[in-house]
C-alpha cells in the first residue's frame, strides 16, 4: 500500500494547472480572421540552465526555481512552444502578399505512475491547446494547395488532442481512446519534419480528398491501438469520427465540439512499420520504412457525375467509401562525427475517379552539423509533386474551366540551432503551377521562422 496522502498532494497540483489553462483558453477572443510538425527546439539532453542563465537550458524559462523537475517527478509536464514566422512572394501567384503568422502551443503530459506512487502503472493523458493567428499566402496571394506554411489555420484559440493512453503486455500493446489527430503519429518522416511546407507532413492526397481530416489543427473522437509484435516492427490503426458540417473555422471554432455523428462516416487509417537499427545497442545507421492505407467510409460521388449534374445533364452518382494507400522511407545514409545525411520518400495513391489529387510523391535530404561550428544545425531541400487527377480535370473542362495538370513544391531551409531552447529557420519555397490549373504563375516564396520552447 502506498500512502494515500502524497498522491493526493501531486494530483490536486496537475489538476490546479489543468484549471489554469482552462481558465487561459476560456478566457481568450478568437480572432474573427479566417500544419506544428516542427517539434520544439528544446534538446532533452542538454543540462538544466545555471541560476541567472537562460541560453544553457532546455527551455527559456528554465528550471523555475525548481518546480519544473519537481512536477516532472510528480508525473506532471507543461512544455509550451511558439513559432512566429514572415512568408512573402515577391513573385508569382495571383499578388504579391507578406503574411506574419504564428501559433502558441500549450501541451500538457500526466503519468499516473509517478502520481500514484506505482499504483496505477503505464496510464498517461495528453492535452493541447493552441492559440493560432495570422493569415495565409495560400488562397489569396499564391493559390496553391500544398500550404506553404504548416503552422498557418484560422485564427482560434482552440483544442485539439484530448487522449488517455494505456500500455498493456510488457508495453508491448498501446491503446490511446479520445479526441486524437492522425498526423502525429501515421505517414511520419523525421526527415520531412524539417520542411515548412505542410505537405512534408500531411501530404496533399490525404489533407485534400477527404473532408475537415484530423490533421493539424484538427482533431477527432476515436480509438488507435499499436502492436509491436518484435523491437523493429509494429503494426497499428485507428477509427476516427468525421464532420462534415461544414467549415471547421466556424462550425467548431475552439475544437470543443466532438464529431459523433455517425451519418458522416468513419475515417479508418491502418499502418505497419520496419524500424532499422534504432535500438539502444544497434550500431548501423537508423532507418524506418512503413506502409499504411486510408478508408473514408463516407460516401463520395465521381467527378463526372459532378460535371453532369453541373450542366444539368444528368445526376449525382455516389460510389461509396473513398480509401488510398502512401510508403514512407526515412533513412540515414552517412554519418561521420557530428555530420550526418539522411534522406526521405514517400508516395501515395487513391481512385482517380472520387479524388482530387490521385498520386503524391515527395523526398528530400537533410544535412547535419556541416557548417563549421555549428554541429546541431540542418539544412534541407526537398520536391513534393501532386498529380491532379484526370477525372477532375475532365470535370472541369466539361464545365467551361481550363485543365489542371499538377503542382509542384520545391523547398530549400536551413535551420539554425541558436541555443538548445531557440531556433531560426529561413526558408525559400518555388511553387511550379499553384493550384495545378495550367496556365497558373509559378511564385517564388520566401520566409523566416523562429521557434521558442518555453
Amino acid at each position: 500500500m502506498y500512502s494515500s496522502l502524497p498522491a493526493m498532494n501531486r494530483l490536486l497540483r496537475a489538476l490546479a494547472c489543468l484549471l489554469f489553462l482552462g481558465g487561459f483558453a476560456q478566457g481568450q477572443t478568437a480572432p474573427t480572421n479566417p500544419p506544428p510538425a516542427d517539434p520544439p527546439p528544446g534538446n532533452p539532453s542538454a543540462p538544466d540552465s545555471k541560476p541567472g542563465d537562460i541560453w544553457s537550458g532546455n527551455y527559456m524559462t528554465g528550471n523555475w526555481g525548481g518546480l519544473r523537475d519537481e512536477l516532472k517527478n510528480d508525473g506532471f509536464q507543461i512544455t509550451p512552444n511558439f513559432t512566429a514566422e514572415v512568408f512573402g512572394n515577391p513573385s508569382g501567384g495571383f499578388k504579391q502578399g507578406v503574411v506574419v503568422p504564428g501559433v502558441l502551443e500549450i501541451p500538457v503530459d500526466l503519468d499516473f505512475d509517478p502520481m500514484t506512487n506505482g499504483a496505477v502503472k503505464d496510464l498517461t493523458f495528453h492535452v493541447n491547446a493552441f492559440y493560432i493567428y495570422g493569415n495565409s499566402l495560400d488562397a489569396q496571394d499564391v493559390g496553391d494547395f500544398s500550404t506553404i506554411s504548416n503552422i498557418t489555420a484560422y485564427n482560434t484559440v482552440r483544442l485539439q488532442d484530448l487522449w488517455m493512453q494505456k500500455l498493456l503486455w510488457d508495453k508491448k500493446l498501446s491503446v490511446r481512446a479520445g479526441n486524437l489527430d492522425i498526423d502525429t503519429e501515421f505517414f511520419q518522416s523525421t526527415s520531412s519534419a524539417l520542411f515548412a511546407c505542410s505537405t512534408f507532413g500531411a501530404f496533399s492526397l490525404l489533407a485534400n480528398n477527404i473532408t475537415n481530416p484530423p490533421t493539424y489543427p484538427l482533431a477527432a473522437p476515436g480509438v488507435r491501438v499499436q502492436f509491436l509484435p518484435t523491437s523493429q516492427t509494429y503494426v497499428m490503426a485507428g477509427i476516427y469520427g468525421r464532420d462534415d458540417d461544414g467549415n471547421p473555422s466556424t462550425k467548431n471554432q475552439n475544437g470543443i465540439r466532438f464529431a459523433l455523428d455517425s451519418g458522416d462516416g468513419e475515417l479508418i487509417m491502418s499502418e505497419a512499420g520496419y524500424l532499422l537499427n534504432q535500438g539502444p545497442n544497434d550500431k548501423g545507421l537508423p532507418g524506418a520504412y512503413r506502409i499504411g492505407s486510408f478508408v473514408d467510409a463516407d460516401n463520395h460521388v465521381t467527378w463526372a457525375s459532378r460535371a453532369q449534374f453541373a450542366n444539368g445533364t444528368g445526376p449525382l452518382q455516389k460510389v461509396g467509401a473513398n480509401y488510398g494507400v502512401y510508403g514512407v522511407m526515412d533513412q540515414q545514409i552517412y554519418t561521420q562525427d557530428k555530420q550526418a545525411v539522411s534522406i526521405f520518400v514517400r508516395g501515395a495513391n487513391a481512385p482517380s475517379n472520387t479524388n482530387f489529387v490521385d498520386w503524391y510523391v515527395d523526398g528530400g535530404f537533410n544535412f547535419t552539423g556541416f557548417v563549421p561550428g555549428r554541429d546541431s544545425d540542418v539544412a534541407g531541400l526537398a520536391v513534393a509533386r501532386s498529380h491532379i487527377s484526370s477525372a477532375y480535370s475532365d470535370s472541369q473542362v466539361a464545365q467551361g474551366n481550363p485543365p489542371s495538370t499538377a503542382e509542384t513544391v520545391i523547398e530549400a531551409t536551413y535551420k539554425v540551432q541558436l541555443n538548445p531552447w531557440w531556433t531560426l529557420q529561413p526558408d525559400f519555397q518555388y511553387i511550379v503551377t499553384p493550384s495545378g490549373v495550367e496556365g497558373s504563375h509559378n511564385a517564388t516564396v520566401l520566409g523566416l521562422r523562429t521557434i521558442v520552447a518555453f
